[in-house]
């Protein structure tokens, strides 16, 4: 089939199919906006992005009191954010999902909880000065905390008070969920000043497998690859119901998947990322119910994914081009920074009829 192309340009959609055709009109932010409107395509002008809602989440999470944080897995699609673990309680489910509906840009929120009374923390009795000494050691010892000036303001009852400066929000998370780890923290409040949004090296960094020991924002950039692996993947994979989290370098796959050779194929292609540890598969199996597939041809998925990327206001300064071949979608051209570019592989692959994404963005940071 004959390859299809066209470019988002700032501010403007140009271009024609890669045969010779007629070039489309320029169009301004209103009429796509309007066009947007009109196509049901979400046009989100402050919409966070999806890794810094999935940040504030466990955040909440972490200082929530009647839920143990460090059970539950959390990733965000699309400003929906699903909950995977297990609980000790049915109003302790309840209670994480609404932590998590206090978060901005929060759509909605999937509850996979499962109810394990079992799951319950052992209630460790523990003097506040044990606990204070312990949460401080542990603070001492995280080298992702190197750069980072985090302290104990106070532990009284079992609840931690900490304090200080995180010079990232991945480290102020992290700090957080170091004391929450400690035996007989069963509360963390933070008054830790830090960025309020994630810098792009939080979600993006060639060196990643290599600094896994020795920087919080790590696991972010693991989630980061192994969804983009998952995006690029050949087959019948369907990656937008595959849900990713990373702790301490262990990748936790969840969501469901059509068949057992799905599963295998999510978890090897986790694997491949340079710099996991190991993957906990997680998967269901949910078999899709038996339909004749409509193949879309290549323009008329062009057209799609164009339409849904200028329904995008965080993509209207960057200069996308899109190729589509067979159903395999390509994106070149130059982005602003790390999170519209997964915007972008995310908004392409989530499209109806496309098979996979091959990511050739560029970052080119603008004056």
């Amino acid at each position: 089939m004959t390859e299809v192309k066209r470019v988002l340009s700032r501010g403007a959609v140009r271009g024609a199919p890669a045969n010779g055709g007629q070039m489309r009109k320029l169009l301004t932010h209103s009429l796509i906006a309007a066009a947007a409107l009109l196509l049901g395509v979400p046009a989100l002008a402050d919409q966070p992005e999806d890794a810094f809602i999935t940040t504030k989440v466990k955040m909440e999470l972490l200082t929530a009191d009647g839920v143990e944080p460090l059970n539950i897995n959390v990733d965000t699609l699309e400003g929906v954010v699903t909950l995977h673990g297990q609980v000790e309680s049915a109003s302790a489910k309840t209670k994480a999902a609404e932590e998590a509906r206090t978060v901005k840009g929060v759509k909605d929120v999937r509850n996979m909880l499962a109810v394990v009374p079992s799951a319950a923390k052992e209630r460790v009795a523990a003097s506040d000065a044990t606990i204070e000494k312990q949460v401080k050691k542990v603070l001492e010892n995280d080298t992702a905390l190197a750069n980072s000036s985090i302290k104990v303001a106070s532990v009284h009852g079992g609840t931690v008070v900490l304090s200080g400066k995180a010079d990232t929000l991945s480290s102020h998370q992290r700090a957080l969920s170091d004391a929450r780890s400690v035996e007989g923290v069963h509360k963390v409040a933070s008054e830790i000043k830090s960025p309020d949004r994630l810098g792009d090296k939080e979600i993006w960094s060639e060196d990643a497998g290599r600094s896994t020991a020795s920087n919080s924002a790590s696991d972010a950039w693991l989630t980061t690859k192994v969804k983009i692996g998952l995006m690029a993947a050949p087959g019948d994979l369907s990656p937008m119901k595959i849900n990713v989290d990373t702790r301490d370098g262990i990748v936790t796959l969840f969501g469901i998947v059509n068949n057992d050779a799905d599963k295998r194929t999510a978890e090897q292609q986790a694997k491949k990322i340079d710099g996991v540890k190991g993957v906990r598969n997680e998967l269901q199996v949910v078999p899709e119910v038996a339909a004749n597939r409509v193949e879309s041809r290549d323009d008329q998925l062009l057209d799609a994914v164009q339409k849904r990327l200028e329904g995008r206001e965080a993509l209207k300064d960057d200069q996308i081009d899109v190729e589509v071949k067979n159903g395999v979608v390509r994106l070149t051209g130059t982005v602003d920074g790390f999170g519209e570019r997964m915007t972008a592989l995310t908004v392409a692959r989530s499209t109806s009829g496309v098979k996979s994404v091959i990511d050739d963005l560029q970052i080119e940071k603008k004056g």
